[in-house]
C-alpha cells in the first residue's frame, strides 16, 4: 500500500484498517509512507512498514526490504489516489525485477485527477498516471466517482469496479440523551469541499434565534480552519459552534456517540452510523442542502452529488430532529447504522481480490511508459527545482499589485 502521510482521514483510517485485516487473513502487508502522522502508532505490528521522503528513496528502501522478504510469486500495489499512484509506477518498475506486479489505484473524490483550482499541466500529468495504471485498473469509490472522471477522461470507465468505502462492524453504542440541549459533532479534514463546517455557524445562529438550543462541535483540522473561524465570528456564534481540533481516531467512538447528531460524509459518516448516532451525510460543496440522512443515499454514495442538486435544507432537519421524541430519534439512529452495516470489510475484500485477479491478467502500459510517467511525476512534485518554481509562483500570487498613477 503506498500513500503519504498518515493523518486522520478516510483514505488514511482505510489504510490503517484494511492492513490489519490482511494480515489478520495471513496476507503479507507492506505499508510505504511519510512518517509523522497521526495514525502511525496504529498500524499493526504484523506489517512490514517503509518510510521515505521521497521517490527514490521509496524505491531503495522497497529493494531492501524484498532481499530480506526473500522471493514472492505475485504482488499488488494499491494507492490511494494520483500521487501515490504515481509513486506505485515507480514501485513496480523496481518490483517487476523480481515478481508479477499489477497495480490498482483507488479513487475516492469525484474529482480526484482534476481538483478545483490545479493546474492544468498537473491535471494532463494525472491524465498520464491513470494511463499507466491502466484505466481499467482504476476502482472507485462509488457511481458519481466513475461518472465524473469518465466524463472528464473522455473514456469508457464502465468495466472499472466499484468498491464501495469499507468500515469495520462495531457494537452500537448510542442512545438518545436526557440532558437538555441539541449537540452537534462533525469530523474530518477541514478542507474546501467540506461546506457544511462553514455553513454550520449559520445554521446554529438561525436555528438559535427559533428557539433551538444547539449546540455544534466541529472536530478536524486543515487549510479551512481560517475559514470556518471568520464564519464563526461573524454569525456571532463563538462559544456555541467550536473548533476541537484533530479527534484522535482511538477515541472515535467513545467520542461521538455523546453527541446527539452527527453531520458528515465519508468515512467519519458512516463509522459515526455505524455507532448507531443519527448521522446527517452532508454534499460535496454545500454549506446548507443535502440530501438527508445516511439511509436516504444510494448505496456507496456518502456525500457525493447526484444527478439533481440537493434540495434538503440541514437547519430544517436538524430542527425536526429537535423536536422528536426518545423513540423517534431511536429509530432514525437504526436506520442509520442499518444502512452503515452494509459497508462491511469482508465484501470489499472480496471485491478487491476479484478486482485484483482481473488486473494481474489485464494488458499493461509499456514498462518504458510507466517508468517516464513516473519519472515526469517525480520530477514536476518532488526536485528542487519544482519546489523553486512553486515558491517563484507563490511569491507572484502574493505581490501586491502597484498603483500606476492612471485614473
Amino acid at each position: 500500500m503506498v500513500y503519504g502521510h498518515l493523518t486522520v482521514g478516510g483514505i488514511e483510517t482505510l489504510i490503517v484498517r484494511l492492513a490489519r485485516t490482511l494480515v489478520l487473513r495471513g496476507v503479507e502487508v507492506c505499508i510505504c509512507y511519510m512518517p509523522g502522522g497521526a495514525l502511525d502508532p496504529l498500524i499493526d505490528s504484523r506489517v512490514h512498514l517503509i518510510q521515505y521522503r521521497s521517490t527514490s528513496h521509496l524505491s531503495a528502501a522497497l529493494t531492501s526490504l524484498l532481499r530480506a522478504l526473500g522471493p514472492s510469486d505475485e504482488t499488488l500495489v494499491l494507492s490511494f489516489d494520483p500521487i501515490s499512484a504515481a509513486r506505485g509506477l515507480a514501485l513496480e518498475v523496481v518490483l517487476g525485477r523480481q515478481t508479477r506486479v499489477s497495480q490498482l489505484s483507488g479513487v475516492f473524490h469525484p474529482h480526484a485527477y482534476f481538483m478545483n483550482g490545479e493546474r492544468r499541466d498537473r491535471r494532463v500529468l494525472n491524465h498520464l498516471v491513470a494511463r499507466g495504471v491502466g484505466m481499467e485498473q482504476l476502482f472507485f469509490m462509488n457511481s458519481e466517482c466513475r461518472s465524473s472522471h469518465a466524463d472528464r477522461l473522455k473514456t469508457d470507465l464502465s468495466r472499472c469496479p466499484i468498491l464501495p468505502l469499507p468500515i469495520e462492524t462495531v457494537d452500537a453504542a448510542w442512545g438518545p440523551s436526557a440532558e437538555p440541549g441539541l449537540r452537534v459533532v462533525s469530523v474530518g479534514r477541514l478542507v474546501p469541499f467540506k461546506s457544511y463546517n462553514v455553513g454550520a455557524a449559520a445554521i446554529v445562529r438561525e436555528s438559535r434565534s427559533r428557539g433551538v438550543p444547539i449546540k455544534w462541535d466541529i472536530f478536524g483540522e486543515g487549510p479551512y480552519e481560517v475559514t470556518i473561524t471568520k464564519a464563526i465570528q461573524e454569525s456571532g456564534v463563538a462559544g456555541l459552534v467550536r473548533l476541537k481540533g484533530t479527534l484522535d481516531y482511538r477515541q472515535f467512538a467513545s467520542c461521538v456517540s455523546q453527541y446527539d447528531l452527527f453531520v458528515g460524509m465519508g468515512t467519519a459518516a458512516l463509522e459515526a452510523a455505524m455507532l448507531g448516532v443519527p448521522t446527517i451525510c452532508a454534499t460535496i460543496d454545500e454549506p446548507r442542502h443535502c440530501y438527508g440522512y445516511l439511509d436516504t443515499l444510494p448505496f456507496g454514495n456518502v456525500g457525493e452529488r447526484l444527478s439533481e442538486p440537493p434540495t434538503v435544507d440541514i437547519r430544517g432537519l436538524i430542527e425536526l430532529y429537535s423536536a422528536m421524541d426518545a423513540d423517534e430519534k431511536m429509530r432514525i439512529g437504526q436506520r442509520s447504522r442499518a444502512a452503515a452495516l452494509r459497508y462491511g470489510t469482508s465484501s470489499f475484500l472480496n471485491d478487491l481480490n476479484s478486482a485484483a485477479q482481473v488486473a494481474a491478467k489485464s494488458p499493461r502500459r509499456s514498462i518504458v511508459f510507466r517508468k517516464c510517467v513516473a519519472e515526469a511525476y517525480r520530477c514536476v512534485t518532488e526536485t528542487r527545482l519544482a519546489h523553486l518554481a512553486r515558491v517563484v509562483r507563490n511569491g507572484v500570487r502574493r505581490k501586491p499589485v502597484q498603483p500606476t498613477g492612471r485614473a
